[in-house]
């Protein structure tokens, strides 16, 4: 199984991710096929940098072969001021400036979505989306660097991004994983400034740059064919407000929390006082999660780390992936045991039918003789701990037991599969055991022996037999 871990350690932004899957050995060749089938005009380059003195890969960017200018970083982050007419100059904040609820010009009261393209202006003539002012996806020292100008004022609502993300043409695999991520941004947005998620109106994340992150990141993790995907604490920053179209946005922004609280990441302030985790990045991370955690046990074939746009002092400004097989490791498993000499005995085969249906792993009787010489039985039952209290609630209910032994154990388990046999028409579904890529047992399944044996009028064993022998190539 190949499985990506991802450190978020200095948080995360689209352009980082990207930078990192593609460092990893992402295809930057499908990734461009998938950003162009979006919009022709759009491409993404990647160049070779450091931060921090670590080598890592920075990605760009560029409409119809110009690279999206970055903004003054002191205009991108300035503190909250008393002007009004901030966004009119383009000075809106990292978190983005966007109309939630309203149309450009349209009746009610405008409210604000934020991300981290700035701006969709007017469409391009080569374009299917409208272009941005301006392309800084970069953590700096005044905040992540996602501040752009915002010329314009146009907009596009989340349903006619959906559309043309639909009409791309895009692989299903990374179409599905572009729409979920905007899906969440969407939501995230709504539930930030009180409307339904179809109302809200991208002024940022539906911007050409922020498009190209988002669909790149997801051709590029789907390229390296990744099984499991597991994401460390997401790191957030704090401290200063930025300041938006419509006034300040402290940090971590609502959408950022919105989006991994719905997705029950774990997440952590960070050392550095600016936004480190953006709406893109944390939507991006959402839906790319199987599991959050730390790395899981692996053999390391692949890393890649992707750089942000600025250099800062009090972190690297760099997102790492981590790719690899997963290792088998033993797992720990509990083992419920009581003695019991006066049930009757007609019974047990309801109480072990109970426990498996708790979601015990296992269970079974040994007979034993107890003191005074008394027949009895014991009761072991194999469980995990999640499964543990339902466990214990049946066998209490169910035997006569006033009482129970507890002690965790380590199950080592082989990898399982299935395939399927036919004997004389009647398909037997057949167990297939490996163990470090070796196949070591396979095993017709009994309930499939029985029921054809039924319906051909033959004996078991002689049914049996055949299955053992239809499936002997499955040994390879």
């Amino acid at each position: 199984m190949r499985v990506a871990w991802i450190d978020c350690s200095a948080g995360a932004s689209g352009d980082m991710l990207l930078g990192a899957f593609l460092d990893a050995g992402a295809d930057v060749a499908l990734v461009n096929a998938a950003v162009a089938a979006v919009d022709r005009s759009l491409s993404v380059r990647v160049e070779k940098t450091l931060r921090h003195q670590i080598a890592a890969t920075k990605a760009s960017v560029y409409v119809n072969e110009e690279p999206h200018p970055e903004n003054d970083p002191n205009a991108a982050y300035a503190e909250i001021a008393p002007t009004t007419d901030a966004a009119e100059r383009g000075e809106a904040g990292a978190e983005g400036v966007g109309e939630a609820g309203a149309a450009p010009g349209g009746a009610g009261e405008p409210g604000v979505a934020h991300g981290e393209a700035v701006g969709l202006g007017a469409a391009a003539a080569s374009s299917s989306l409208p272009t941005d002012a301006g392309h800084g996806h970069g953590h700096d020292d005044a905040g992540h660097g996602h501040g752009h100008g915002h010329e314009g004022g146009a907009t596009r609502s989340w349903a006619e991004v959906r559309g043309v993300i639909e009409g791309a043409g895009l692989d299903a695999a990374v179409r599905d994983r572009a729409l979920d991520t905007f899906a969440r941004l969407a939501r995230a947005e709504g539930s930030a400034h009180g409307v339904d998620p179809d109302d809200v109106h991208f002024h940022e994340v539906g911007a050409l740059d922020a498009i190209a992150d988002i669909v790149g990141v997801a051709a590029a993790s789907v390229s390296l064919e990744l099984d499991r995907i597991v994401v460390s604490t997401v790191a957030l920053g704090g401290g200063r407000q930025v300041r938006g179209q419509h006034g300040g946005i402290p940090i971590p922004g609502p959408a950022v929390l919105h989006l991994l609280r719905e997705a029950e990441a774990p997440v952590v302030g960070g050392t550095a006082p600016y936004e480190m985790t953006t709406p893109t990045g944390a939507a991006l991370l959402a839906t790319l999660a199987d599991e959050f955690g730390l790395m899981p046990p692996l053999r390391i074939l692949q890393t890649g780390v992707g750089a942000g746009g600025r250099d800062p002092v009090e972190v690297p400004n760099i997102v790492r992936v981590v790719i690899g097989e997963a290792t088998v490791q033993p797992s720990t498993e509990l083992v419920y045991e009581t003695n019991v000499d006066d049930l009757d005995p007609r019974i047990w085969p309801q109480v072990l039918a109970r426990l498996l249906q708790a979601g015990a792993a296992d269970a079974w009787l040994t007979p034993i003789l107890m003191k005074k010489g008394r027949p009895a039985h014991t009761l072991s039952v194999l469980t995990s701990s999640a499964n543990a209290e339902v466990v214990r609630s049946v066998i209490l209910t169910e035997t006569s037991a006033i009482g129970l032994r507890e002690f965790p154990i380590r199950k080592h388990a082989a990898d399982r599969e299935f395939a399927s046999v036919e004997v004389s028409g009647q398909r037997i579904h057949v167990k297939i055991a490996r163990y470090g890529g070796q196949v070591v047992n396979v095993q017709p399944e009994y309930e499939d022996v029985v029921t054809a044996a039924a319906a051909l009028d033959k004996p078991v064993k002689s049914v049996l037999a055949q299955a053992i022998a239809a499936g002997h190539d499955l040994w390879g």
